[in-house]
């Protein structure tokens, strides 16, 4: 299977041209060290020690220039392609120029909700003016409250260590006895852009809760922002939240601003969808644009030849002629699509079957409007939903580790990694328009 948690570095064998740089560079300081002592003294000194100092300089130069060249093309990788990996954004296949190994990492969540709120707490205990603390009663009430809840900690302690070793003694697992007194709700965040660029994160991170989510006992919680996008691409990323809800995970999306057209498509697949009042919800339409220049082409005289086969190969493009033909089989194009995008809202929430048509008109609501019409479930923030399981359910993040760019072997020089990364973008061939289609 296919390893892409973050960890820590391995400690492989050093890479040799790393070692070449550094030692390189090392012995040009040492000798750029004697050359210059023996130039400063050059008044005290004969020609010959002049000469010898001059040399040194250059040969420090050269073996400076060296060990600078072996550092660059070291290949910090490890996959061998030496100077290739200057133009490398990971480690991902050699045949695929543009693939960037993406890492993820967990983060608990619980103490921005629970260790916050009480910091905060006795920070303004300790600024307030406190007109009673002094009164005898409320010294001893303070000393009965404290009491009374550490002796209802230890006995709830005593009944969680005698329940866990009734497990231990039936056989149960270590690890199914910890995932049962203490689940999660994994927490994934996807901001999506029109050709959803985040797609291989969200599949891993799919992928994470699939595999490690105990079925009908941690929940999965996605907090979804996107006003829609390509079709091909939100169909892919709604198909890989029905994953999680295929494995039994309870879902629940939080919409805190936008989910529109597409990114509904992607709310709509889970048990539960909660907005912020004035989020945006809705847009269950289909739309494309496409621009055609060809009466500007004929106005100067320049012939563009379309040359297809196939009766429907192309119906409306950037310069072919623009037929009532080709219009009427493009708008077929688009009523298909939004009759599946209706089929798959309908299906993903039953209660809107009997007035679908009503709903997928193309219009966009606020949430509490959307809530009426039974597009939303829930008035709720991504924050408020997480306060309230937080006593419960521990909230793991599974987010993008972002690793710092390097260049030149061990050496970060962000300048020279910028200027790496412009240059490679001015080498890239020019492949087809990423313009989808349709846009949902």
């Amino acid at each position: 299977g296919e390893s892409y948690l973050a960890r820590p570095p391995a400690k492989d064998a050093p890479n040799p041209a790393v070692c070449l740089g550094f030692s390189c560079c090392c012995l040009a300081a040492s000798l750029i060290v004697v050359g210059g002592i023996l130039l400063l003294y050059e008044r005290e000194a004969d020609e010959k020690l002049v000469f010898y100092g001059s040399v040194l300089l250059v040969v420090a130069a050269g073996t400076c220039l060296c060990g600078c060249a072996a550092l660059c093309c070291s290949d910090v990788a490890g996959d061998g392609d030496g100077v290739g990996s200057l133009f490398d954004k990971g480690s991902g296949p050699k045949a695929d120029p543009q693939y960037r190994e993406v890492k993820v990492r967990f983060r608990r969540l619980n103490d921005r909700y629970e260790r916050g709120c009480t910091q905060a707490e006795q920070s303004l205990r300790g600024i307030r003016l406190d007109v009673v603390g002094s009164m005898k009663e409320m010294k001893e009430a303070s000393v009965k409250e404290a009491k009374t809840k550490k002796e209802r900690e230890q006995k709830d302690r005593k009944e969680l260590e005698k329940r866990v070793k009734s497990d231990i003694e039936r056989g149960v697992p270590t690890d199914t006895i910890r995932q049962h007194y203490r689940p999660v709700v994994f927490y994934i965040e996807f901001d999506g852009d029109v050709m959803v660029s985040s797609m291989e994160l969200l599949r891993k991170q799919v992928s994470l809760v699939v595999n490690l989510a105990k079925p009908g006992h941690d929940r999965c919680c996605v907090s979804l922002t996107s006003p829609g996008g390509s079709v091909v691409h939100y169909g892919l990323a709604a198909s890989h939240l029905v994953r999680i809800r295929k494995a039994g995970i309870f879902l629940t999306v939080c919409v805190d601003s936008v989910a529109a057209s597409g990114g509904y498509m992607m709310a709509s697949v889970a048990d539960t969808i909660c907005a912020a009042p004035f989020a945006i919800v809705g847009s269950i339409g289909v739309v494309t644009t496409i621009p055609n220049i060809q009466r500007f082409l004929h106005a100067h005289k320049i012939d563009a030849y379309l040359m297809t086969a196939g009766k429907h190969k192309r119906t409306i493009d950037l310069v072919g002629d623009v037929t009532e033909e080709g219009k009427a089989k493009l708008t077929e194009e688009l009523d298909d699509i939004h009759v599946a995008f209706k089929d798959h809202i309908a299906l993903a929430r039953p209660a809107l079957r009997r007035n679908i048509e009503e709903v997928a008109s193309g219009e966009a609501w606020l949430a509490v409007q959307a809530k009426e019409k039974g597009l939303v479930d829930a008035i709720m923030t991504s924050d408020e939903y997480l306060e309230s399981v937080c006593e419960e359910f521990d909230i793991i993040e599974i987010l993008e580790k972002m690793e710092k760019k390097q260049f030149g072997g061990q050496l970060n020089i962000p300048i020279l990694g910028w200027a790496v990364d412009k240059f490679r973008s001015a080498l890239e061939t020019p492949t087809k328009s990423n313009m989808p289609m349709a846009i949902i």
